[in-house]
């Protein structure tokens, strides 16, 4: 059976739409609407152009579809909404059935990871009425909710609101979470968000409900209570800022970790967990949770964010329609471009190419000369988060790359870290992974201090580093890359950060690469088999 799973626009909150395509329980193409629409988060769309890219993919018609599965079941008459929609845009429209945000959440996690049995945790801003979800799953019995979390007592709407009173933008979480490490927490926020016996609660009066998206999150009294630590839009970052930074991030860990130890208490699935939701997205905060060892294992998907509520829909959908569903092999899920369309688009473009008889080890002698390379290879990957298909590569053991990158590549704020992929067999001798896998880089682990000078810009201030281990199973051409690199510097570490200018979506056609190549710092550019210069 074929299902396809959205995630749509309705609200002023809603964000990151896209669309999944699942046939027989398997995940055949899973693509995020900014990619194509070059919007980023996409917030209020439809996805129109995912589910388009997704037939593409499937090699399928519209009307093979067996079922059409999306989230909002809390958002009125939006059923009818969706069938007019499709009828309008497809010229047809097969049943639809309509979840639970936060269902949909644990369902991408669960369906995704291989685990036979998990307890399940979704914890987000906002979703359906509701924040987060404890629940517990099986293959043979599904998914059974335990408790859901309030949308009062949002994890994710605390970050949200302290990311903006220190001047950032809703969606700018991940700065607040980098800033933090500079700071120390000294800012009390128990008044804010408060123990409970009913896990955790916020104060109402420091919060505001959104009617537009021009209003910020945090209310006056909390701007009052807290007036010496805000921030204003680009103003210079002071120690207050930094210290508020790191107890909004100290604060949030210690109520993330709360969730994880009362959901291993209850549910009886006490080794796996699966963990999805925009608070998911914290890196840090994981890092906790992987060295607690409240579970044994610990997965999260590549997508863990809204972005992933179309994954967990095709997933509810073939569960419905009584498919066995298949977990994700590979986070590279979306659209492909032939090396016919890349040299087409070159020509076109007057660029100066070449074919290399080796890509790897002409790729690798430049990164290792200090030059900086965009890596365009095959699907493009699903989430936030670069691959190794979609990437900015750079040699980590030099001092002043991450001053680079920052001022020349992605014009950002100097105290953003960068990412090591490490080879999946090198990765204990470099970092303190817990002896765990982790391909989707969503978590955050200590850097070996004693190898820190050879991955010197890859590790952050707080000495750690949100690692990707890089296997041959996963993505044989970024690991021969990086084993290419490994034997002629004896580094087995490169810098991925994703293929994006600041504000913008990570590239997705040939095109989007050329003009980032062109529009930046980038020294090379890598398309399929193809170098391009800028000489």
């Amino acid at each position: 059976m074929i299902v396809l799973g959205v995630h749509c626009g309705f609200s002023i909150h809603t964000h990151e739409p896209g669309a999944a395509l699942a046939i027989n329980g398997k995940i055949i193409a899973c693509c995020e609407e900014e990619r194509y629409l070059r919007n980023k988060n996409a917030i209020g769309f439809l996805p129109n152009y995912s589910i388009r890219a997704t037939l593409k993919i499937a090699k399928i018609n519209f009307k093979k579809i067996n079922l059409i599965v999306s989230t909002g079941i809390t958002a009125k008459n939006y059923s009818k909404t969706l069938r007019k929609y499709f009828i309008d845009n497809f010229g047809y429209c097969p049943k639809i059935v309509i979840v639970d945000h936060h269902l949909s959440h644990v369902a991408s996690a669960f369906y995704s990871s291989g685990y036979e049995k998990a307890t399940c945790l979704s914890l987000d801003a906002f979703g359906d009425k509701k924040s987060g979800l404890i629940a517990e799953a099986s293959i043979k019995s599904g998914i059974k909710p335990l408790k859901y979390i309030s949308s009062k007592n949002s994890l994710g709407n605390f970050y949200s609101a302290a990311t903006e009173f220190l001047g950032y933008s809703d969606g700018d979480e991940y700065k607040v979470m980098g800033l933090a490490s500079y700071g120390k927490p000294k800012v009390n926020l128990d008044q804010i968000l408060m123990n409970s016996d009913n896990l955790w609660k916020l104060n109402p009066k420091f919060f505001v409900n959104q009617k537009t998206p021009f209003e910020h999150r945090y209310s006056e009294y909390f701007k009052n209570k807290y007036k010496k630590y805000k921030r204003k839009n680009a103003e210079k970052i002071t120690v207050s800022h930094k210290n508020f930074a790191a107890s909004v991030q100290s604060h949030v860990v210690k109520f993330i970790k709360k969730a994880f130890q009362n959901s291993s208490k209850m549910s009886k699935y006490k080794n796996n967990v699966c963990y999805a939701g925009g608070v998911a997205l914290n890196c840090s905060a994981v890092k906790e949770i992987l060295y607690s060892n409240i579970f044994q294992n610990i997965y999260i998907p590549p997508n863990p964010s809204d972005r992933g509520l179309a994954l967990g829909c095709a997933y509810l959908g073939s569960v419905q329609l009584k498919d066995k569903t298949k977990p994700i092999t590979s986070p590279y899920l979306g659209s492909q471009y032939s090396d016919k369309d890349i040299k087409k688009e070159l020509i076109n473009n007057n660029s100066v190419f070449k074919k290399p008889k080796n890509i790897y080890s002409l790729t690798a002698r430049l990164l290792s000369k200090g030059k900086i390379i965009g890596w365009y290879q095959g699907r493009s990957e699903i989430g936030a988060r670069a691959l190794g298909n979609r990437s900015i590569l750079a040699d980590p053991s030099k001092k002043d790359m991450k001053e680079i990158l920052n001022k020349k590549i992605k014009y950002r704020e100097e105290f953003r870290p960068f990412a090591p992929a490490v080879l999946e067999e090198h990765a204990d001798k470099y970092f303190n992974t817990n002896n765990s896998k982790i391909p989707f880089m969503n978590c955050t682990v200590k850097a070996n201090k004693k190898l820190i000078k050879k991955m010197y810009s890859a590790v952050h201030v707080d000495g750690t580093s949100r690692v990707q281990t890089v296997s041959k199973k996963m993505n044989i051409k970024f690991y021969n890359l990086i084993n290419s690199f490994y034997k002629i510097t004896g580094v087995p570490i490169l810098i991925n950060t994703s293929f994006n200018l600041k504000g913008q979506p990570i590239v997705e056609t040939p095109r989007d690469a050329l003009m980032t190549f062109y529009g930046s710092g980038i020294d090379y550019l890598v398309l399929g088999p193809y170098l391009i210069s800028k000489k």
